[in-house]
């Protein structure tokens, strides 16, 4: 009977857990986008399918619960994907009244356009007015050619990708460029010509940019559209759209006129702080709370998302765990009627029956601790001990892994529990996804006192990671993993930091594999 009730109880809180949050029962939409498009969409080198429209629906599947199956393709071939049937989403497209015709938009996910990019030595060209008897360089079959095959002594010059058109004027083979503003801005970025070039004239061919599903579906369009709505509000929309499109590159036309706006903007704000600075102080500080009260939302749901993607490993290692003194305890209570008058056997009966009970008690309320998160509650911790209480609840998933655990007794912690057993359980098992095909995988871990700190270094020598990934690792929604959410590491840095923490990452020279360093504050045992 306590077996089954203890199973019971622990399907029972995974069942609520997972409606809380909206991950029963979801279907899966097809989701087909173009295969070249950076920073919207587009295989990196590794093949891996990323951008600013994949980590958008990441980021509405995380607050919806919807899940999204990525079929990356060329662009003619996701322009039909919906009435060929092949898909049900696609994930990013200008809306024109012909396509309006076709599909059913979402709310916009950004107004998309296109500008005139000149070198930012070159004074000669203020707009698309001055491009006569000029050479241009444009995306082969872009929209644009047609507008500027208009203009009179043009000589225009067609490149297969936009980087190769960028790169053409950074290089002086051209005098002027029209492009996609966002393509080019993020194709700047990553080669670092943003200070080479610069934007004149006004934005042309500006149209919504927005995903498209099919006028049958509307009930998926709501759905969509709830997403983007709770995204934007909460912040996560605002993150991504500074992670892929970066700093824009500077308008000159703009410049004069954007000046005189900032100074009367200062002088009114100046005047503004002087008539009331009492007033403006109070707003700001309810401004400041409340982001911080969105903030903290947004960490908590990240939080429970990473909980719930590999609850099934800490759900088995807890089963185990369970299924010891659940042994112990069937075998007093079988022989318990032949042995009534054995009194040495009642005896120990009484004495390990109640501890083996105490002891899945114990178990039942660490999984439960685990699943809730909560402000920090700081306490003294004995890092050795609280180490090995960790690497324990997870011994099942890492039990082919070599764990050389070197701290000495006596060093302890200020840090809350839970939180610290959640960071060490997330790295651990980051560290044995990079380990998979190692010879002799082994997790080195040491400990020691820094003045007022402790420095905790986690070390595996599996393959580690590229320098550009290491400059993403504790980034929301990054991942080199073909199943990994890219949640795990960024939970751990803000579990630390709410702890008064410090975390690093970086490839360790020795074994080739990752190193993490933690710092914590040293905790003082109280002798009481």
């Amino acid at each position: 009977m306590i077996k089954k009730a203890t199973v019971l109880l622990i399907l029972i809180l995974f069942m609520n857990t997972a409606i809380a949050y909206g991950f029963s029962d979801t279907d899966t939409f097809r989701v087909a986008g173009d295969i070249q498009f950076p920073p919207y969409e587009f295989l990196d080198s590794d093949g891996i399918y990323k951008g600013f429209n994949v980590d958008l629906l990441k980021a509405i599947s995380l607050v919806t619960g919807m899940e999204f199956e990525f079929m990356p393709m060329k662009w003619e071939d996701a322009f039909y994907s919906i009435e060929r049937n092949q898909a049900d989403i696609i994930q990013g497209m200008k809306e024109s009244d012909d396509r309006r015709a076709r599909f059913n938009f979402t709310d916009s996910l950004l107004l998309n356009s296109q500008s005139v990019f000149v070198r930012n030595n070159n004074y000669s060209i203020n707009d698309n007015s001055n491009l006569v008897n000029k050479v241009v360089s444009v995306l082969r079959e872009d929209i644009v050619y047609l507008e500027l095959s208009m203009i009179k002594d043009i000589t225009i010059i067609q490149y297969d990708t936009m980087e190769e058109a960028t790169e053409a004027l950074i290089n002086g083979e051209v005098e002027a460029m029209v492009g996609n503003t966002l393509t080019v801005n993020y194709i700047c970025k990553e080669n670092n010509w943003i200070d080479q070039i610069k934007i004149v004239g006004q934005k042309l061919n500006e149209q919504k940019y927005s995903m498209a599903v099919s006028k049958d579906n509307p009930q998926l369009l709501r759905k969509l559209n709830e997403g983007l709505d709770e995204i934007q509000n909460n912040g996560m929309y605002d993150v991504l759209h500074r992670k892929w499109f970066g700093t824009p590159i500077k308008n000159t036309s703009k410049e004069t006129e954007m000046k005189i706006k900032m100074l009367l903007f200062f002088l009114f704000i100046l005047s503004l702080i002087v008539l009331s600075v009492q007033l403006i102080n109070r707003k700001l500080n309810r401004i400041i709370e409340e982001k911080t009260r969105e903030e903290k939302l947004l960490i908590n749901e990240l939080r429970n998302y990473d909980k719930l993607q590999f609850m099934d490993k800490i759900i088995s290692s807890l089963a185990h765990e369970i299924r010891n003194p659940l042994t112990s305890i069937k075998i007093y209570t079988t022989q318990m009627k032949n042995k009534m008058d054995n009194k040495e056997f009642m005896l120990a009966a009484a004495e390990d029956i109640p501890e083996e009970i105490d002891r899945i008690d114990d178990l039942i309320k660490e999984f439960m601790e685990y699943t809730s998160p909560r402000k920090p509650q700081i306490k003294v911790l004995n890092l050795k001990n609280e180490l090995e209480n960790a690497i324990k609840f997870i011994k099942l998933q890492i039990r082919d892994i070599n764990i050389d655990l070197k701290i000495p007794e006596d060093i302890y912690i200020e840090f809350d529990l839970s939180h610290f057993k959640q960071t060490i359980i997330n790295i651990i098992l980051n560290s044995k996804d990079a380990l998979i095909g190692t010879e002799n995988p082994t997790i080195k871990i040491n400990g020691y006192v820094d003045g007022k700190n402790v420095n905790i270094e986690i070390v595996d020598n599996g393959c580690g990671m590229d320098d550009e990934s290491l400059d993403y690792i504790f980034e929301p929604f990054y991942t080199t993993k073909d199943n990994g959410n890219g949640v795990g590491m960024f939970i751990v840095k803000k579990l630390v930091e709410e702890n008064g923490g410090k975390i690093v990452a970086g490839n360790n020279k020795k074994t080739s594999g990752l190193f993490v360093f933690l710092t914590v504050r040293m905790g003082v045992k109280n002798e009481d």
